[in-house]
């Protein structure tokens, strides 16, 4: 891919580390020439130190050619950026939208929106205080998630089959991770202990999820 990445600070740089190790083709679009130097000497990848809210300075970086753009800065130049180059054609428009109420007018340019990433630390942060037993999770709107689970070597669940565990409504087992494979559950399929099973469930139910699989034989 051919990205544009409009920031050199800490979420640009994570991204276009990323992106490289993809070995995509990387333009990062900065103004400030210090940030730009020091970016330049961690990675290999195009630097223009211009201001991205100017129509030219997405042509040098040839926007017509882009499979996305991912703006990183504050909310009114990556809102002032998207517009432009969305009338230029990018049609896969990314952006860091750091205030909830500027939410409306970047979806409204067709933007796929992330949170203050701030904000978004905190919550990933708290939940693990509050559910240390999850390793990783992901908000379906606010009215699911997505987690993982690795289950305990003294759960009573060990050793069951799935057709036998008594789930609680509008939670399931979606997929279990084992000695680096990958199963696709089946109601025959046997849990093991050190299993992560990734969990589907709604959020009023997401506490009794947690309390089944560590409940202790």
């Amino acid at each position: 891919m051919y990205i544009v990445i409009v920031g050199a600070g800490g979420i640009g740089q994570k991204l276009t580390d990323i992106a490289l190790k993809n070995k995509d083709d990387v333009v990062v679009i900065e103004k400030d020439k210090e940030k730009c130097e020091e970016f330049s000497k961690k990675y290999d990848a195009v630097v223009i130190n211009a201001d991205a809210t100017v129509k030219e300075t997405l042509e040098s970086a040839e926007i017509d050619k882009a499979d996305a753009l991912v703006t990183t800065a504050d909310d009114a130049t990556n809102l002032l950026v998207i517009s432009i180059a969305k009338n230029m054609g990018v049609k896969s428009l990314v952006s860091v939208v750091n205030n909830e109420e500027s939410k409306p007018m970047f979806l409204e340019k067709g933007a796929n929106i992330v949170g203050n990433p701030n904000a978004l630390m905190a919550e990933y942060i708290y939940r693990a205080v509050k559910r240390p037993l999850i390793k990783d999770f992901m908000s379906l709107g606010g009215h699911a998630e997505i987690f993982k689970i690795v289950l305990p070597d003294d759960s009573k669940l060990v050793g069951k089959k799935l057709k036998d565990i008594d789930l609680p409504k509008r939670v399931s087992i979606i997929a279990i991770e084992r000695n680096s494979d990958i199963i696709i559950p089946i109601p025959e399929t046997t849990l093991a202990a050190g299993d992560t099973v990734t969990v589907l469930a709604r959020e009023d139910k997401i506490d009794k999820a947690v309390e089944l699989f560590a409940k202790k034989k």
